[in-house]
């Protein structure tokens, strides 16, 4: 049965702005990689309203998460966990908006690697709504934002960072 008899948060309104807060801002510039740090990175979690998206959460790598100058993997169990925590523990209305990762780049943008694990997460996770967020963080508060969807992985430069 299609979305058994739950309604889906429909991305198809390409005016919805996405909220990245400030407490999130301060995660990223704290694992901005500079010079000889390893890739960071984790999950994106906030709410959706009819006209914006908050992300208003992230993780932080933690010991199981594998990282490296040119990749991060980001552990699946303890991150399950924490989507749980916060979903229950709001109630519902925190839920997993996906993932975010540093590169060392000034203009940062997905590489394949990325591309595949955004899109495979998209495939493989039950959720209410039908998009993903993908975020790299790089140098000197720059920021690639994407968002996946069915009908793939695009750039989006409708974003507001308190």
């Amino acid at each position: 049965m299609p979305n058994e008899g739950r309604s889906k948060l429909d991305s198809a309104d390409l005016n919805r702005v996405l909220r990245i807060s400030g407490k999130v801002r301060s995660v990223f510039e704290k694992y901005e990689q500079k010079e000889g740090l390893n890739e960071a990175g984790g999950i994106l979690l906030g709410n959706v309203a009819e006209d914006y998206v908050e992300i208003m959460d992230v993780t932080v790598p933690n010991r199981f998460d594998l990282g490296n100058f040119f990749s991060f993997v980001r552990a699946r169990i303890p991150a399950q966990l924490r989507i749980n925590k916060a979903w229950k523990k709001s109630s519902g209305s925190k839920i997993y908006l996906g993932e975010w990762h540093t590169h060392h780049e000034v203009k940062p943008s997905p590489s394949l690697d990325d591309r595949q694990m955004i899109a495979k997460a998209f495939k493989e996770t039950k959720m209410e709504i039908d998009f993903l967020y993908l975020i790299i963080v790089g140098l000197n508060g720059t920021y690639w934002v994407g968002k996946q969807t069915g009908n793939g992985l695009i750039k989006v430069d409708n974003f507001e960072i308190s």
